[in-house]
């Protein structure tokens, strides 16, 4: 008699031990792919009276005669426990000497603060006029950290904090002063001026402007002749190698150029720079260390602070200020860094010095730069002479 389970469909709980029919009667436990466990033997009677279920992956053989179902195992990808422990500690070394650094406040320096120092060293008497530089340590906006006024300087006197000490020296030769306002040139065309129309109305939902002024732009392009061949023809010739602007193609086809409408337009303010030049011919050995002591002063306060740590903090800054009479006809400067300081000791084209290797003649001359831009706000009234001719 033909078999007619020849074929058992995957999960029927039916299988084919060899010409004899053996039913689980349990089809559930066996479904495709678990791998069960047939105990059945060939003895005719085709009951298997117990089942086991196996779970995929754990390879289970089929014990039944003439049948072999192992199941596959996944490959389990396996991580090197010692590896992963020196990764560990490596990342944790590296992050501790992070933390090291950072915390490092690196070289401490000698105090800053110094005596109010003055050349010739003799008294300033009260109607002369002299230049005064007074230094003070250099701090951000202390508001809330979360403000943005601790990024954005409104006021330069939130910039200054500690006063160190002050110079004063005479009013030097060449006293001279520079404002500067940054402007460059501006184009707008016709088709820029159309698309800028049809845009702001979009944005405010107005199409009915907005199809005006685009019929008014074609109406434009279409007077204008072959504008539109022109460019095409430009465009075309370009991606050959051609370097011809649309402007160029109209002067020679038609003897015009689309007016630009050029425009100077004002670009923002300008940051002055100041430079001033002194000369030191000491008479005598306690004004020639004075000397010495000002020359260092205007050195260490245009230094950065934080050698050997992870972060460089700010030099000190500079407030420069007019004293005497002249004052209220010379101009203001605001507070400002020291961004250069070039000394010359043979001031007289040769090497000089008194007994106790004091120069006698050395010329210093130092380079500023103002910290926040002059506004016209800053100016008091016309008639108002405290702060002399502006700034």
């Amino acid at each position: 008699m033909p078999n007619r389970y020849s074929k058992n469909k995957p999960g029927s709980g039916v299988q084919n031990t060899g010409g004899t029919v053996y039913v689980n009667p349990n089809p559930s436990n066996n479904t495709r792919g678990v791998g069960a466990t047939n105990t059945a033997k060939k003895d005719g009677t085709g009951i298997n009276a117990s089942t086991k279920t196996n779970t995929r992956g754990v390879g289970v053989k089929n014990t039944t005669k003439g049948v072999s179902n192992t199941s596959v195992t996944t490959p389990q990808k396996t991580e090197n426990p010692e590896k992963k422990k020196e990764e560990n500690k490596s990342n944790k070394s590296y992050q501790a000497r992070v933390n090291q650094i950072v915390s490092e406040p690196g070289k401490q320096g000698k105090p800053e603060k110094f005596n109010d120092l003055r050349y010739p060293y003799s008294t300033i008497e009260s109607g002369q006029d002299f230049i005064k530089f007074s230094a003070f340590k250099y701090k951000r906006n202390e508001s809330d950290p979360g403000s943005s006024e601790r990024l954005v300087t409104r006021n330069q006197d939130n910039l200054k904090s500690e006063l160190l000490g002050q110079i004063l020296l005479p009013i030097p030769a060449n006293l001279v002063d520079s404002n500067q306002a940054a402007y460059g040139e501006g184009n707008m065309n016709f088709l820029q001026e159309g698309g800028m129309d049809a845009a702001i109305n979009l944005m405010d939902l107005d199409l009915k402007k907005a199809g005006k002024a685009i019929n008014s732009t074609i109406s434009r392009i279409t007077g204008g002749g072959n504008l539109v061949q022109n460019y095409f023809a430009t465009q075309a010739l370009n991606q050959i190698g051609g370097n011809l602007s649309l402007d160029q193609v109209l002067a020679r086809s038609n003897g015009s150029v689309i007016n630009p409408n050029m425009e100077l337009l004002f670009k923002g303010p300008a940051l002055r720079n100041f430079g001033f030049q002194f000369k030191f011919t000491p008479r005598f050995q306690k004004e020639a260390e004075t000397v010495r002591t000002i020359i260092k002063a205007f050195k260490r306060n245009m230094a950065p602070k934080g050698s050997g740590g992870a972060f460089l903090k700010t030099p000190n800054i500079f407030e420069i200020q007019y004293e005497g009479k002249a004052r209220n006809y010379l101009n203001r400067i605001k507070l400002c860094a020291l961004t250069n300081v070039q000394m010359n000791y043979t001031g007289d084209g040769t090497w000089a010095t008194y007994n106790d290797g004091s120069p006698i003649s050395m010329n210093m001359t130092l380079a500023f730069r103002e910290l926040t831009p002059v506004y016209n706000e800053d100016y008091e009234a016309y008639g108002d002479e405290s702060d002399g001719v502006g700034y």
